[in-house]
């Protein structure tokens, strides 16, 4: 069994965030992303099964998530910086080299992260998208007015902006039905997750826009069955990403929250810690236990 994670507590600029840290000496250090309005709680096969691959974990509680206070002020921008300081502050602990990996809105950080950092080994991406892609309003109930996708897009900006702390439910603009189709045997606890998210974050997610040009080599998974990232919505976004290596990785089953299932997770972190190797970041199976 691996050791229990510890909590370390950041500060930046002001926010407060939290690392959930599976140590693991002398090992690189993946730092994750999680979903919409979830934490590295939701995570526990994903995180074990990285840690179980020979890597240290880091799992970010981001600010207004998880294991802090609940609270909105935060955006798209606030929640990316705090994600490349926490990348600073493993390097500056001695838990180099890193490398990053994030599952549906936090597989955009993810992508986000690696268009702004030098310094990362690998970005892995558990199902992302550009935001300013036209097929991103897919994704979302508006799907059906595509075609005017630029004033809905003005217009939750605008809301955002007099109405930034209205509480909006996932279900208001994503299909849960779509999020949980063919998600098969999966044990996710819900404590720590978030039950909404300010008008204001929403606006910001909506109406960023994210660099297809990233500086490290790049690895994209998605599901075959992920009714929400669907397999076309999914190569189109592999076209977008220029990287200096990029591959598109298969998922048989599993849907959207495939890497919640123990073994969609285990492939997942074997796959992604053989890429590290590969790249020179070292490995510590033995006091990983595996």
């Amino acid at each position: 069994m691996p050791p229990a994670p510890h909590f370390q507590r950041l500060e930046h600029e002001g926010r407060r965030f939290t690392l959930e840290l599976w140590a693991n000496a002398g090992a690189g250090s993946v730092l994750f992303y999680p979903g919409t309005m979830l934490s590295p709680s939701q995570y526990r096969p994903l995180m074990r099964a990285l840690h179980d691959a020979g890597l240290a974990v880091a799992g970010l509680h981001l600010e207004g998530h998880g294991v802090n206070p609940h609270k909105g002020g935060f955006t798209f921008a606030s929640l990316l910086e705090d994600g490349l300081h926490a990348e600073r502050w493993l390097h500056a602990a001695g838990a180099g080299p890193v490398a990053v990996c994030g599952h549906s809105q936090g597989g955009i950080l993810a992508t986000a992260h690696a268009g702004r950092s030098r310094t990362l080994t690998a970005a892995f991406a558990i199902c992302t998208i550009l935001p300013q892609m036209t097929e991103a309003i897919t994704l979302t109930r508006f799907a059906r007015f595509a075609g005017e996708r630029d004033r809905i897009e003005s217009g939750i900006a605008r809301l955002g902006r007099v109405l930034p702390w209205l509480p909006v439910t996932v279900n208001c603009y994503l299909s849960v039905r779509r999020v949980l189709a063919g998600h098969g045997e999966i044990s996710m606890a819900r404590r720590g997750s978030r039950l909404s998210y300010p008008l204001g974050f929403l606006a910001s997610l909506f109406t960023t826009r994210v660099s297809p040009l990233l500086h490290c080599p790049f690895r994209l998974y998605n599901a075959k069955d992920d009714a929400l990232f669907t397999p076309e919505l999914a190569r189109a976004v592999f076209r977008e990403i220029r990287a200096p290596e990029k591959s598109l990785v298969w998922l048989p089953s599993g849907g959207h929250m495939a890497p919640m299932a123990p073994r969609q997770a285990a492939f997942i972190a074997r796959d992604a810690a053989a890429v590290c190797a590969g790249l020179g970041m070292p490995l510590r199976l033995d006091a990983a236990g595996a």
